[in-house]
């Protein structure tokens, strides 16, 4: 799929219909994985995505909309590994492709990646994908959150780019032999299954749009999309300075050691290109917090998206990016670098890019979001139906304030947009007992548009013995504040055992027993601006909400809050009032 073609011409009329019916078409995709998976973390939690990609590059054409940000890019990189396979291999209809290598498609080994080659009249003409998490792949911990891996072996099964269907019939001895590494081989065949489903039903409606416009005027309108999303990108680039921003964040530890890890950006603006430098960034490291190229573009891409939204979602928009990733960071791990920990660094590639670009076009910076994933994974068997089960317990965090309007509060994971299930189906699925889901007071940055609030939780074990492992970051580092804004909190976890109560970050092995608590506090988003310009009446509202403490009023906005029945009043301190 070219950028242009003069075979035919498309009228702005049939570009919308064709534009949105592509959407359509992924939008149905991801709803189908969504409804006949087996798994929570993709019936529930939306770990998932569906995408249509083009035929000689692997390149985004359309990804659904409810689909995790951090697979825009990194399933073109998937794609892209099929049609380099193709070439040298050859494809016929009804080939399905499987693939999980991190280093070749991004994120970590449980993002199970099936691509299917669409033909047309017997060309090929796209490719169709869907990815899904599946809930374990085999790590030395259940569910795979292993903060002590030290080569990718440790973390799971890897699977390389593989042709598991062969014109339609599927090789049941590759995925018998995938299966058989995993502790859960028959949720993890449902949504195989699912994610199968959801390719043919993309097919289905793919070769109607074909039949509705013909070959032609469908590559062309995808041409000329990809084409006007590379301009609107070029155009906001080329408003930005030319110049040299450079920006540092830190990852807490790699779980070996206690050493920060620097993501060091240098981001240089020219005409209406931009070239994002990584080389400054820490070394390789021991632990699973290693990056692959794949993932530090994709995070680079999701940041660069947040700050001009309206720019089409396609390669095209990316066009004008390029990389330095070089192998001797931590951001360019190779093999065996293990690479569980990545969401956190695809979080702190984000941060580093949205704080480079607040020095460049500070009219659209954003405090950082809490851009991070504690996750505690519990594994045992179920006192009731007597199954092996694997849980993952995660929460919403704070985003970032912007000149427009506070932070998120409780919001999904910006990279991810991972839905958090709901305390009733997890308490039905899992032997677990939420004794409290509620927002964490005085999380967020304060500003003039204050960080958002993050959420905070309580969880009983209810099971007879388990087994955990839980990594966290954003624990000693919290996410910055633009323009004088301030720092959201940090986050934290902790377990309580026999009435003591101890932090956690990164561990595994947990031995759980019934009784057992699980503590977990996401980190509150940066603020954006002086705190002390922000309005009174939105401190007093955030009294009344929950979301600061009247401490936090007076000391961070000098405004003091005074509790009287039926009404709240209020008076400025000081400092305030004479305007420091």
């Amino acid at each position: 799929m070219n950028h242009q073609s003069t075979a035919v011409k498309v009228d702005p009329m049939t570009l919308a219909v064709i534009k949105g019916w592509l959407e359509q078409i992924a939008d149905e995709m991801d709803m189908i994985l969504v409804r006949s998976a087996f798994s929570t973390v993709i019936s529930e939690q939306y770990d998932r995505a569906c995408g249509i990609y083009a035929a000689e590059t692997g390149g985004t054409v359309v990804q659904g909309r409810t689909g995790l940000p951090i697979f825009v890019g990194t399933m073109q990189f998937a794609a892209g590994a099929v049609v380099q396979k193709v070439k040298h291999q050859g494809t016929e209809p009804g080939d399905i492709f499987i693939v999980n290598d991190p280093y070749v498609a991004g994120t970590h080994v449980h993002d199970v990646r099936l691509v299917k080659p669409f033909f047309y009249r017997g060309r090929l003409a796209a490719y169709l994908a869907a990815t899904g998490h599946w809930m374990d792949i085999g790590s030395s911990s259940p569910g795979g959150w292993n903060p002590r891996a030290t080569d990718i072996i440790q973390e799971g099964i890897r699977i390389p780019t593989s042709k598991i269907y062969h014109r339609g019939e599927l090789d049941e001895d590759l995925l018998g032999l995938i299966l058989a590494n995993l502790r859960l081989p028959l949720d993890s065949r449902g949504d195989f299954q699912a994610q199968v489903n959801a390719l043919h039903v993309g097919e289905k409606r793919l070769t109607e749009l074909f039949d509705k416009y013909g070959p032609e005027t469908v590559q062309t309108a995808i041409g000329e999309l990809l084409e006007r999303a590379e301009q609107h990108m070029r155009s906001y680039i080329q408003e930005i300075p030319d110049g040299e921003y450079r920006f540092t964040d830190y990852l807490d530890d790699d779980g070996i050691t206690s050493e920060p890890l620097k993501v060091a950006l240098r981001l240089t603006v020219r005409g209406s290109e931009m070239i994002l430098d990584f080389s400054e960034s820490s070394p390789p490291c021991r632990g699973p917090y290693n990056g692959t190229v794949p993932n530090v573009i994709s995070a680079s891409y999701i940041a660069i998206k947040h700050l001009f939204p309206d720019v089409p979602l396609n390669s095209g928009c990316f066009a004008p990016l390029s990389f330095i990733i070089p192998e001797t960071t931590f951001l360019g791990g190779q093999f065996p670098k293990p690479h569980g920990g990545y969401i956190d660094v695809v979080g702190r590639v984000m941060d580093v890019v949205l704080g480079a670009l607040a020095q460049a076009v500070p009219e659209r910076a954003v405090g950082a979001p809490y851009s991070t994933l504690p996750i505690f994974a519990l594994a045992g068997v179920h006192p009731d139906t007597q199954r092996y089960f694997v849980a993952i317990l995660f929460l919403g965090g704070g985003y970032g304030g912007n000149r427009e309007s506070d932070g998120l509060v409780n919001g999904a994971l910006p990279m991810g947009i991972a839905r958090i299930a709901s305390v009733e189906i997890m308490e039905q699925r899992f032997p677990i007992r939420y004794r409290s889901f509620a927002i964490r007071e005085d999380s967020g940055g304060a500003g003039y548009r204050a960080g958002g609030c993050a959420a905070q939780c309580d969880v009983e074990f209810l099971g007879v013995t388990g087994v955990a492992s839980n990594l966290g970051d954003r624990m000693k580092f919290g996410p910055f504040g633009v323009l004088g804004g301030q720092k959201g909190k940090p986050g934290s976890m902790a377990l309580v055992q026999n009435g003591t109560l101890r932090s956690i970050t990164k561990e595994t092995g947990i031995q759980l027993a019934r009784g057992d608590r699980i503590i977990m506090e996401y980190p509150g988003g940066g603020g954006y601006g002086e705190a002390r310009t922000r309005e009174v009446e939105l401190v007093v509202r955030d009294v009344r909400r929950g979301y600061i403490s009247r401490a936090t009023a007076e000391e961070m906005y000098g405004v003091i809050v005074k509790e009287s029945s039926p009404a709240v009043d209020w008076e400025l301190t000081g400092e305030r009032r004479r305007g420091r």
